[in-house]
């Protein structure tokens, strides 16, 4: 199972400014990925005494133990916050209006940073699909668009803070994010986005939709320019609070887990 610490974004940074990279992290049971039943792991054998060799876990073992109550509690909670603050959106460049700014991405940024990259794009996955179905009147097409946007944008400091935590690291990953995000944004608004919603809404061509951003491409490149650096802030400011959240009722869980998984052994 993964062994990704929740920790704060900034308590990680010693005096001099640098991360504990070097420094052996053990897991605690606040962690979201610590084992699910911290408790009963296997103490060292004495000496001279024979040990069993764990199997290879299986794909439907390794799906069970990355889904874990805790986790999904967690994806369901962050999911719908970023459903909620998608519909709390609002133009920016008169140019382009229908390119609205929300701050739903903060929560997929969270979800990435706390429980996983895996676990950000389910977020990210499922807001959109929520979306579609209630609002959407582009047949998923600019909701697969706005997946395709924020994806890059998430998985690059996701990535990174599994294996080099530290408030450094976090705020350059996060600019190379909304670099990648607004590369991106010129295709996916070329093929998707802007053909969609100038045919759902004016009745126009494909291709004359796609003429239209030929037009104005760097309205679209500044707006998400502007966008991602609004969500990045926005996910610095309540990433902290919510980690000491999330390790409190992960800490609760996990405990809860070990007492019930105790009784069930003394049972038999």
């Amino acid at each position: 199972m993964e062994n990704e610490n929740v920790q704060d974004l900034g308590s990680l940074q010693d005096m001099d400014g640098r991360t504990d990279e070097s420094q052996d992290v053990k897991p605690d049971a606040a962690s979201l990925d610590a084992p699910e039943d911290a408790a009963s792991q296997a103490e060292a054998p004495a000496d001279g005494q024979m040990t069993e060799v764990p199997g290879k876990r299986t794909a439907g073992e390794r799906f069970a133990g990355y889904f874990t109550a805790t986790r999904i509690a967690y994806i369901a909670v962050f999911t719908a916050l970023s459903y909620v603050l998608g519909l709390l959106d609002f133009s920016i460049l008169p140019a382009v209006p229908f390119l609205k700014v929300d701050f739903s991405n903060t929560f997929v940024m969270i979800a990435g940073f706390s429980l996983g990259p895996v676990a950000g794009t389910i977020v990210a996955v499922l807001k959109e699909l929520l979306h579609a179905i209630t609002f959407g009147q582009t047949a998923f097409v600019g909701e697969l668009a706005n997946i395709l946007l924020v994806l890059p944008y998430m998985l690059i400091p996701a990535i990174a803070y599994r294996r080099h935590k530290g408030i450094k690291v976090v705020i350059v990953t996060l600019i190379l994010g909304c670099i990648a995000q607004c590369i991106v944004c010129i295709p996916v608004n070329y093929l998707l986005n802007f053909p969609a919603y100038l045919m759902a809404f004016t009745g126009c061509t494909w291709r004359e939709g796609m003429d239209y951003f030929l037009d104005l491409w760097y309205f679209a490149l500044a707006f998400n320019a502007i966008k991602t650096a609004l969500v990045s802030v926005a996910t610095l400011i309540v990433y902290k609070p919510l980690s000491r959240l999330i390790k409190l009722t992960a800490a609760r869980f996990d405990k809860i887990k070990a007492k019930r998984e105790k009784n069930r052994k003394a049972s038999k």
